[in-house]
């Protein structure tokens, strides 16, 4: 499924923990994120807070627990002696002690199949019954999990049953409009989004003999790397180090095509006669720098020229990337008479 699909699911299942009061533990259901690296699956339980404490006007904390990096007892708490060594005390362990009462949280368990077998038998009871020991986590906490699959040959272990028993599991697959809309939120760069429309092939490609591959984590990090003016040689192999030789390669190519597009602002003015390029890999950068420009203002022309495009699959992603850069600018756009009636003739199968 879309990471969008499964963080609605999440974004339920921990409103509903959140809401329980001395509920049986069988009530809560811990959702466990799982899909190959660099998908989004930890930024999106942190974007999660985030709307869970505009929605509810609370603080949301995200108490992160990486398990690759814990030993069972840290995750379980130690046993040490009392004052006088005559019995033994358990200590609550350090990031349980975070989770006070009346607060509200998320409990993540970060990298839960990387984890050694014993940590992942802690977190089985965690799991299940919402403790470590005789230490409770308290009402107002959820709890979810993430992870990547044994066939990303991520480091990961076979979980044990008892553990596997605790969790729903949400199958993550990489998804271009969820990624575009991420990125239009966060201002990556055009070149990229277009690469990405012209190439969606490219997105998430994982290669287990090589050390560097496309995901929509090296994307972003592709998308820093515009930005450091680097002369060209140091960026191809910057670029390299993060998506690979071979996209690399194609997005280089790329980036050459943005020498010889129109200019969008003349475009703009003049749509009815403005050049409709031949090439493929100029329309989709050409689209993505109307796409970057459209507002109320100029939506009228730029549909104009849209519907003078060959192929309506690109003044869809045109408009459906102008609409996720904010929601602003989405009810704008949506109230604009020439957006309305290309969605209502032409678009209507093709903005979903």
């Amino acid at each position: 499924m879309k990471l969008s699909q499964a963080s609605n699911i999440v974004y339920k299942a921990i409103n509903f923990a959140l809401d329980q009061k001395d509920a049986r533990n069988a009530e809560y259901v811990v959702p466990y994120l799982v899909g190959g690296a660099g998908l989004g699956k930890t930024t999106a339980v942190h974007d999660l807070a985030k709307k869970i404490s505009a929605d509810r006007d609370v603080e949301c904390h995200v108490q992160e627990l990486r398990l690759t990096e814990r030993s069972p007892e840290e995750i379980a708490g130690w046993l040490i002696p009392n004052d006088d060594k005559s019995r033994m005390v358990h200590i609550a362990p350090d990031w349980m002690r975070k989770m006070t009462p009346n607060s509200y949280g998320i409990l993540f368990l970060d990298e839960l199949p990387q984890a050694v077998t014993m940590c992942q038998n802690v977190s089985a009871q965690i799991c299940n019954e919402r403790a470590v020991g005789s230490w409770k986590i308290p009402d107002g906490w959820a709890i979810v999990a993430a992870g990547n699959r044994m066939s990303d040959r991520a480091g990961t272990n076979n979980m044990p049953s008892q553990l596997k028993d605790r969790l729903m599991f949400l199958n993550i697959e990489a998804d271009l409009e969820d990624t575009l809309a991420y990125a239009n939120l966060t201002g990556w760069s055009e070149q990229v989004k277009a690469f990405l429309r012209f190439r969606p092939n490219r997105l998430h490609e994982f290669k287990a003999d090589q050390d560097s591959c496309p995901s929509p984590r090296t994307w972003e990090r592709v998308n820093s790397i515009l930005k450091w003016e680097l002369d060209p040689v140091d960026q191809i192999e910057a670029i390299a180090g993060s998506v690979g030789q071979a996209a690399t390669a194609e997005f280089v190519g790329f980036l050459k095509v943005y020498d010889v597009i129109p200019d969008v602002d003349q475009l703009i003015a003049n749509p009815s006669s403005a050049v409709i390029p031949d090439a493929p890999d100029v329309q989709y950068a050409v689209c993505a720098a109307i796409s970057a420009k459209m507002n109320g203002k100029n939506a009228k022309n730029i549909v104009t020229y849209l519907k003078r495009l060959p192929e309506q699959e690109l003044a869809a992603f045109v408009i459906k990337d102008a609409m996720s850069r904010s929601e602003d600018l989405k009810k704008e756009l949506k109230r604009d008479d020439a957006v309305r009636e290309w969605i209502m003739s032409i678009g209507k199968h093709l903005i979903l």
